[in-house]
């Protein structure tokens, strides 16, 4: 099984904030204890990663990843019934073009926050999507 991120996930991201149902991302504290944070920026990236803009380039998020890569994302509507937990690899994205098309990609809304582009991107290699605790795919 490998991962392929789906089009309804693409979808269901891109309308996550206007259907009042935004990302949480859980990342790991340096005491090792997980925080969670709401991200309506995130979305399908490509089918294997998803992007999320770092509105604040010193968010503890970016610090975060840098020690402990380890991430999970969870989208949930429970109109629509759709859950997915996806599970994967944080990092800051290095180049320029990714950084250009994170911010792009990301909701309107959020880039109305950061005209100025004063954020950072991140990538997130997705290793396992799972739903109602089944596993749908994975690395």
């Amino acid at each position: 099984m490998s991962v392929k991120l789906t089009d309804e996930m693409k979808e269901a991201m891109d309308a996550a904030l206007d259907d009042g149902c935004p990302v949480i991302c859980s990342s790991v504290e340096n005491d090792g204890y997980p925080t969670m944070s709401f991200y309506g920026s995130a979305h399908v990236h490509d089918r294997e990663t998803i992007g999320i803009w770092v509105r604040n380039p010193e968010a503890g998020f970016l610090k975060r990843i840098k020690l402990h890569e380890k991430v999970t994302l969870l989208y949930r509507n429970s109109k629509k019934k759709q859950i997915w937990l996806f599970q994967g690899r944080a990092r800051e994205a290095d180049s320029d073009e990714d950084q250009s098309r994170i911010y792009l990609e990301s909701h309107p809304g959020e880039q109305e926050r950061d005209p100025e582009r004063l954020g950072r991107a991140v990538r997130v290699e997705i290793d396992k999507v799972t739903s109602y605790g089944k596993i749908l795919m994975e690395r």
